[in-house]
């Protein structure tokens, strides 16, 4: 819907003289970062810097700045520029004391993931951030330790008693070798993991431990898992 404009034209209803249409006032297009009188001049200062992509050790004042803020839009500059060391420099932002950072962190490391060197330093924030109690940044640990191998497979057990499904989904993910503790996730009570469970098996069906894993749950209530399991001991 177009209303008259000042200057004789039309203008969008509900669009602010000055802005993009789909924009807030005060932000710029294409970015969720402010650029109005109430902006801190520190996310001003990173907007600025991710145009010359900075190293890590100049980002790193803005991680830990006390603004929330500010650390979420260095998070945001350290996934856009990705200098050496943002794996763990966002593995370290995981334990970050605000929800919003944390969750910024942890969508970072998982779009990265194929791209983040499994650097040995790479390791012990997300191995910290599995115990934590942020079940966002314990799913993105999981899967981080997973796809670089930084895990271990008591980590990872431990993982699949978690109180959050998809960190548990996760840690069968993770075992997908492990029969042993396989088996302990066919009696989650989701049954999304017990399905990950059954299929993350079926690659083992010709271990007889597998197959007498798989025959505990071919008589499931759930259907999905009753298939997959039946197929798996068929097979």
């Amino acid at each position: 819907m177009s209303t008259p404009a000042a200057d004789g034209g039309t203008a969008d209803a509900g669009v602010t003289p000055g802005t993009t249409p789909g924009t807030t006032p005060g932000t710029v297009a294409g970015t969720g970062a402010g650029t109005g009188a109430g902006t801190s001049p520190r996310i001003l200062e990173l907007l600025a810097l991710a145009e010359d992509p900075p190293d890590l050790p100049t980002l790193r004042p803005y991680l830990a700045d006390p603004d929330p803020a500010v650390r979420r839009a260095a998070v945001d500059t350290l996934t856009e520029t990705v200098p050496p060391g943002t794996g763990q420099a966002l593995a370290t932002a995981l334990a970050d004391p605000d929800p919003a950072v944390r969750a910024a962190a942890g969508a970072s490391l998982r779009e990265l993931i194929e791209a983040l060197p499994p650097e040995p330093g790479l390791r012990a924030p997300p191995a910290a951030a599995v115990h934590g109690p942020d079940a966002v940044a314990r799913s993105a640990a999981v899967e981080v330790l997973r796809a670089l191998r930084l895990g271990d497979r008591a980590l990872f057990a431990t993982a699949l008693t978690d109180p959050a499904v998809d960190v548990r989904l996760q840690a069968v993910r993770a075992l997908v070798s492990a029969v042993a503790a396989l088996r302990s996730a066919l009696a989650d009570g989701h049954a999304d993991v017990r399905k990950a469970a059954v299929l993350a098996l079926r690659a083992h069906s010709g271990r007889a431990d597998a197959r007498r894993a798989l025959a505990t749950v071919a008589e499931a209530p759930d259907a999905d898992v009753r298939a997959y399991a039946r197929l798996a001991t068929q097979g």
